[in-house]
């Protein structure tokens, strides 16, 4: 290693690491150009050293479960464990990957599918890994594709693969991920056109639409979907939007491109988002004697979300007894802003919400008879859910309201009294892939008063995690706000402490009158 000012390089011909004694702002272009370029090749091999890591994590997770008490593959019977109940050595080294490496759990999938894919079906790409040839995302991304294709073609378009990356690597360039996938198609349906036919088939299942929210109002969306529809869905939005545009609509054509995919989910607009139904118009055409309305028909329940029969459901965190406003947290229905939710509560008496008043402070819905019941009411769910906001373990990203509640120490069903409460602190939301992590695999689980979660695995390793939802972060926030309160009544005025907190400081005047600064 070079000393604390100095920068050590590594050439790609000289093999050892070298140190550079002068610090970088005083080496000229050459070396710079150097030391990227080693500390590249370093990177490099490091991800090279992780994804064999992932890969022998597997082969020991396989290990480790094969050892276990009651659970060998003993011939000839093999494992007499039921179906449901055998994990997957890939997601057990997934879930270790996600906690060791802070990775969510997308990313420590791709890690270990792309180890085990290099270090069993892929030599040529492992060759190229080994040497430093290839950046780690674009090895992940590379084994990631070539892992869908069949092993009867898998060395001829592994080849093709490999070769079209390391050339373009060697002349300066990065393939992105696009072309990587067009060399995949193109090698995949030179060698196997009906596999490549099939491949279509199969992706089609996959189909997909996400929506993440944004603390801004605003909600992403991603979708992968068959070409065919979703060239039907552009033309629509691109239509709707070019009619409007040709008009002399204001609004800009990305702006009516989006408002014309909102209208789809909206029967109370037209095709760029604007209200088929006017307050005075409707107001005019109803009937006094019947006190219906021509359009009250057609027109959706109000209050309903998006057009939807499913009610609005609004929690309100109560902080007010703590000195700060409430928090209100939209459980049922996406909304874009709160002046939507007041046009919809002040455009009918009818509207259907349902509000619910939360107390922040912890355990308030556990009683004496309630704990020693294995049931969990609804409301307590629902509580665990704003607390948590998405499954507990580390790097995983499935929401809350997708989740099972599980107890952390597990319920003794025979002596209730003896086992893990069904308490605030002794439940958690996990999804079902890490539900069965904790229930049939090898990890300790250790449950904290404010929701902490402490797992401890095989290993000997502790990943501890917090809870992140509306309702955690409303309690973080009057924590807050009483160590402010109480930090202002222990300083006073001048910088020194009070003793005892809060009283009145006997200031010493100066000659001058003056306070001392």
């Amino acid at each position: 290693m070079s000393e604390e000012t100095g920068t050590t390089t590594r050439s790609a011909f000289a093999g050892a690491l070298r140190a550079v004694p002068e610090p970088l702002d005083t080496l000229g272009a050459e070396a710079l150009s150097e030391v990227a370029r080693s500390a590249t090749l370093a990177q490099n091999l490091a991800a090279a050293t992780r994804l064999q890591a992932a890969h022998l994590l597997v082969q020991a997770m396989g290990s480790v479960d094969r050892g276990s008490p009651g659970r060998a593959d003993t011939p000839p019977f093999g494992d007499s464990r039921p179906a449901y109940s055998r994990l997957e050595p890939t997601e057990r080294a997934r879930n270790h990957l996600a906690a060791a490496m802070s990775l969510t759990g997308w990313h420590a999938a791709r890690l270990v599918t792309a180890g085990v894919q290099i270090h069993t079906r892929l030599p040529r790409l492992r060759k190229a890994v080994e040497r430093g040839l290839f950046p780690e995302q674009l090895a992940i991304d590379a084994a990631c594709r070539l892992a869908e294709v069949p092993d009867t073609i898998i060395g001829a378009v592994e080849s093709d693969v490999v070769g079209a990356l390391s050339r373009d690597l060697d002349g300066g360039h990065r393939p992105s991920r696009s072309a990587l996938d067009t060399a995949v198609d193109a090698s995949r349906e030179r060698h196997d056109p009906q596999a490549a036919g099939d491949a279509v088939d199969a992706a089609v299942d996959q189909r997909t639409v996400r929506f993440r929210p944004a603390r801004d109002g605003m909600t992403s969306m991603w979708a992968s979907l068959p070409s065919g529809d979703a060239e039907k869905l552009r033309r629509r939005i691109d239509s709707a939007a070019r009619a409007a545009s040709e008009s002399g609509h204001p609004r800009t054509r990305d702006q009516l491109r989006a408002d014309a995919l909102c209208a789809l989910g909206d029967p109370t607009t037209n095709d760029i988002g604007t209200s088929l139904y006017d307050a005075e118009e409707s107001a005019g055409a109803c009937n006094a004697t019947t006190g219906t309305c021509a359009d009250a028909a057609d027109r959706p329940p109000l209050g309903a979300s998006w057009g939807t029969e499913q009610p609005i459901r609004i929690s309100i965190i109560d902080s007010v007894a703590q000195g700060l406003p409430n928090r209100v947290q939209f459980v049922n229905g996406a909304y874009s802003s709160f002046d939507w939710l007041c046009e919809e509560l002040l455009s009918g008496g009818d509207s259907r919400v349902r509000f619910e008043m939360l107390d922040p402070q912890p355990g308030v819905q556990d009683t004496p008879d309630a704990v020693l019941k294995y049931f969990i009411t609804p409301a307590l769910a629902e509580r665990i859910r704003l607390r948590d906001g998405t499954c507990r373990h580390p790097g995983c990203t499935v929401d809350a309201h997708d989740c099972e509640i599980d107890h952390v120490i597990a319920f003794d069903h025979q002596r209730p009294e003896l086992g893990g409460p069904t308490a605030e602190w002794n439940l958690v939301c996990l999804c079902r892939k890490h539900h069965r992590e904790k229930t049939f695999g090898h990890c300790a689980y250790r449950p904290g008063p404010l929701g902490e979660l402490t797992i401890i695995t095989e290993t000997g390793h502790e990943h501890r995690t917090t809870p992140h939802g509306p309702l955690a972060q409303a309690r973080d926030r009057i924590l807050d706000h009483r160590w402010r309160q109480h930090v202002d009544r222990l300083i006073a005025d001048d910088g020194h402490l009070t003793n005892p907190p809060g009283i009145e400081r006997d200031y010493r005047t100066g000659r001058d009158g003056s306070r001392p600064a």
